[in-house]
C-alpha cells in the first residue's frame, strides 16, 4: 500500500490499453500519457499494456528505466477488443479502472483529477465518460449518444445527409455536451469504470469482437449504478475507424444483430 505526504492512502488507478499493430505514434502517444499521469502526486497508478496478437508490429515499447508501473501482456490470439481488455481483469487491484484507446491523448491533468475526485465522491456513479474532441481541429467528437435504435444504426451509416434532425438527437447535439448528465451509450474510447463493479460483471462480454461491446457495457453497468457523462475533463482522441472497410461492416452488422437479439430489438 502506498501512501502520500499526508499519510493518506493514494487512490489506485490502473488503466488498460489494447494496441494492434502497434504504430510509432501510438507508442509515442502512450508514453506521453503514461508521464503525464504518473506526475501526478495523488494517485497511485498502474498501467497494462495489451498486445492483442498483432501479426505485424508488435508491441514493444522502449520504457525509461525508472517507470516501474507498467505491465505488458502479449496474446497467443484475438478475441476482440473486450476480451483483450478482460485478459487483464483478474490482475488489477484498484480503486478505478480506466479503459481507452492508443489515439486518446490525456493532456488536460486538471479536468482529469477532477473526474477522479466527482466519481470518488458519487458513490453512486460507476462509470464516467469525459468529452472527447478531435486530434485535428479540436472539435467536440458526438459521444454522448442514446441508446441506439436500428433506425439511428441505418441513417447513420447512410451519411449525415439522412434525416440529420433525428441524427442530432441521437447523438444529443443540442444539450449534450454543456453539463453532467446520464450516459446511456458510453464510449470505449475512454471509461473510467469503479473497478470493484466492473469485476463483478465480469468486465465486456466477450462475444462482441468489434462494435457495440461498449454500448453492451454501458447497458449493463448501468444496473450497478450510474453512468454518467462528465464534460469538464476532455480527452483528444485521434478518431481511428474502419466500419467502412468491408471487414469493418462485416464486424459492425455481427455486432448489432447480437446486441439488438441480446437486449431486444429496438427499430425506431
Amino acid at each position: 500500500m502506498s501512501f502520500s505526504k499526508t499519510g493518506l492512502r493514494k487512490v489506485k488507478i490502473s488503466v488498460a490499453i489494447v494496441f494492434y499493430n502497434l504504430t510509432k505514434d501510438d507508442e509515442k502517444q502512450t508514453l506521453e500519457n503514461i508521464e503525464r499521469l504518473n506526475s501526478i502526486d495523488s494517485f497511485d497508478f498502474s498501467f497494462y499494456l495489451i498486445d492483442n496478437a498483432s501479426p505485424d508490429r508488435k508491441l514493444n515499447i522502449k520504457l525509461p528505466v525508472q517507470i516501474k508501473n507498467v505491465y505488458i501482456k502479449h496474446l497467443e490470439k484475438n478475441k476482440g477488443f473486450g476480451a483483450g481488455h478482460n485478459s487483464i481483469l483478474e490482475d488489477i487491484d484498484s480503486d478505478f479502472h480506466i479503459i481507452m484507446n492508443p489515439d486518446i491523448n490525456i493532456n488536460d491533468i486538471a479536468g482529469f483529477i477532477k473526474a477522479i475526485n466527482y466519481i470518488q465522491i458519487n458513490q453512486d456513479v460507476v462509470m464516467l465518460s469525459p468529452l472527447v474532441r478531435n486530434e485535428s481541429d479540436g472539435k467536440i467528437q458526438y459521444l454522448n449518444r442514446k441508446e441506439p435504435t436500428v433506425f439511428d444504426l441505418l441513417i447513420r451509416f447512410l451519411g449525415p445527409s439522412f434525416f440529420p434532425k433525428r441524427q442530432a438527437q441521437f447523438v444529443k447535439k443540442e444539450n449534450g455536451y454543456s453539463h453532467i448528465q446520464p450516459d446511456d451509450n458510453a464510449t470505449g474510447a475512454f471509461m473510467i469504470a469503479r473497478t470493484k463493479v466492473l469485476k463483478s460483471i465480469n468486465g465486456f462480454d466477450t462475444r462482441f469482437f468489434m462494435y457495440f461491446e461498449d454500448t453492451d457495457l454501458t447497458k449493463r453497468i448501468s444496473k450497478k449504478g450510474k453512468v454518467i457523462f462528465y464534460p469538464y475533463f476532455t480527452v483528444v482522441h485521434g478518431w481511428k475507424r474502419e466500419n467502412h472497410s468491408i471487414k469493418g461492416i462485416s464486424f459492425m452488422v455481427k455486432s448489432m444483430i447480437l446486441y439488438f437479439n441480446k437486449w431486444g430489438w429496438s427499430l425506431y
